[in-house]
């Protein structure tokens, strides 16, 4: 057992008038049924929490540079030098989640472990390089022969906190890039983008080495150029869709075939709908396509692509999947043991993609709207493997009412091309991107 489990325990039996064997019996009893996903001192934390204990009161806040191994219920005010991409895995059936973080005083720097419930208190907070973090109770363990921090059970984490002198904390530049202002050789590169494609994932070896690696395009005003992204941090980017704004931090800068290009590697960090000072056009208008917005009550059929902005005002019930070619991505047919594509021929397999028809509403009027596939997914929230697992689960109508409950009444900013329905000679708005 650690110092600063044995520390912890020592505390718990003081204040709570407990024998000792069954503090640690039920701090046992904590780690088997959390299955490898707590810690000895995080297990002793909820103990003591269930016991009424408060241990965080007698912490005592220390610098970075007097922190060692065993330590704990220590409470710190750090900044946050580096900010590492969420990583998630699997331990003795149990899933969970870990973000690492370099952070610093005026001492020196440590590397802090956040778990499970605190990576997502990070994500909600907006953690970022830079923020200004008060941490109570932490401890001390060791990673690599040298002091790592963790946050404990009942420990707290506050972002740029109010009345906290921070000035003796290191400075750092937080320089925003414009896309047309890389150069080759660039660290520790910002960037605000809007997202324009992104490419499947692909696996490779190399001398002994696997990993897998996935490109994507962004954009802002000034230009669009290639990123990479390798590892850890592909899950980030195979969850974006086209016209996402992201902010990207700690990349770095090749010279590609075709000009700059932006590579995320282990310290990159993706975040998603960050505040801007200045809006970014959509990845339509990047793409140079014209986008006239228009209200409701003046769509034409001749307008082409449009922007509307308004609130779903009904979601219409239909089959919310279809089947999809895996190498095209169009529509197929399905056969007895198989699917035929048009353009593919003969599949084995069928990829499912979304897809739903609301009606979108302005002050002007309203207008039925359709989304296929990745726009569907922007506006729903599943991917079609998604929905086909809670179809297949929960049955379409259950599904159906989750969908219904999740996007009716929201306001959105539809882009899409203007038709005529063939049925019923009303207008209509093929959805191409949604915000």
């Amino acid at each position: 057992m650690e110092l600063a489990t044995i520390s912890l325990v020592d505390k718990i039996v003081s204040e709570s008038g407990k024998p000792k064997e069954e503090i640690l019996e039920k701090i046992e009893s904590k780690k088997e049924k959390f299955a490898g996903l707590l810690t000895e001192s995080g297990a002793a934390l909820m103990v003591a929490k269930e016991l009424g204990l408060e241990l965080d009161k007698n912490s005592e806040r220390m610098k970075v540079s007097q922190l060692e191994e065993g330590m704990g219920n220590i409470t710190l005010i750090v900044k946050a030098m580096q900010v590492f991409s969420p990583r998630e895995f699997e331990k003795n059936g149990k899933k969970g989640r870990l973000c690492n973080l370099i952070v610093a005083d005026d001492s020196g720097e440590i590397r802090l472990t956040l778990w499970h419930e605190d990576v997502k208190k990070m994500l909600e907070q907006g953690v970022e390089r830079g923020s200004v973090l008060e941490l109570k109770n932490c401890y001390v363990t060791a990673f690599k022969e040298k002091p790592q921090l963790n946050l404990s059970y009942q420990g707290e984490l506050t972002v740029n906190p109010a009345g906290v002198e921070a000035s003796f904390l290191p400075k750092i530049e937080n320089r925003i890039f414009r896309l047309d202002e890389l150069q080759p050789g660039l660290n520790e590169v910002n960037v605000v983008a809007r997202i324009m494609r992104v490419f499947p994932a692909t696996e490779f070896k190399k001398e002994n080495a696997e990993g897998k690696v996935v490109n994507f395009q962004i954009g802002d005003k000034t230009t669009a150029i290639r990123a990479t992204a390798w590892n850890d941090t592909v899950s980030e980017i195979e969850k974006l869709k086209e016209n996402d704004l992201v902010k990207i931090s700690g990349g770095y800068t090749k010279q590609g075939l075709k000009g700059i290009e932006l590579h995320l590697g282990y310290k990159a960090r993706v975040v998603q709908n960050p505040k801007i000072e200045e809006e970014i056009p959509s990845a339509m208008e990047l793409r140079g396509i014209d986008v006239v917005k228009k209200k409701i009550a003046k769509l034409h059929k001749d307008d082409g692509i449009v922007e509307v902005k308004g609130k779903v005002s009904e979601v219409q019930k239909g089959k919310l999947v279809f089947n999809t070619c895996p190498q095209c991505g169009k529509k197929v047919i399905k056969m007895d043991e198989s699917f035929l594509c048009e353009n593919c021929g003969e599949q084995k397999t069928a990829e499912p993609s979304a897809v739903i028809s609301v009606k979108i509403e302005d002050e002007s009027g309203s207008a039925n709207s359709v989304f296929y596939g990745k726009t569907a997914e922007s506006l729903i929230g599943f991917t079609g493997k998604e929905l086909a697992e809670k179809i297949e689960k929960n049955g379409l109508d259950e599904t159906f009412n989750e969908v219904h409950n999740k996007i009716w009444n929201r306001e959105i900013i539809l882009q899409g091309r203007v038709k005529e329905n063939s049925f019923s000679s009303e207008l209509e708005i093929v959805a191409r991107s949604v915000m």
